[in-house]
């Protein structure tokens, strides 16, 4: 069963990324006037895939460490009122 949800789910990603890879490839086709081979195709789609999930990433790392970061400073702020009153 896990193999079967795994499966699905990878076809699904490749599915989409040839998708995204074949739109992307078009467009640069009709701008630069040159053939691309087909080989091509999923290499770009699966890159733009990975670009997508890093920059998520990245940004859910930031927003963390942002959210972190005011954990710490209320704390801080907490024990310094506690120690003043």
């Amino acid at each position: 069963m896990a193999e079967d949800v795994l499966t699905t789910v990878m076809a699904f990603i490749y599915t989409i990324g040839h998708w995204i890879g074949d739109k992307i490839v078009g467009i640069i086709q009709s701008a630069a006037g040159i053939i691309i081979p087909p080989s091509i195709v999923d290499a770009v789609g699966m890159l733009v895939i990975l670009s997508i999930f890093l920059s998520i990433a990245e940004v859910a790392r930031k927003a963390i460490w942002i959210v972190v970061s005011i954990g710490w400073v209320l704390i801080v702020l907490r024990i310094a009122i506690l120690m003043i009153g």
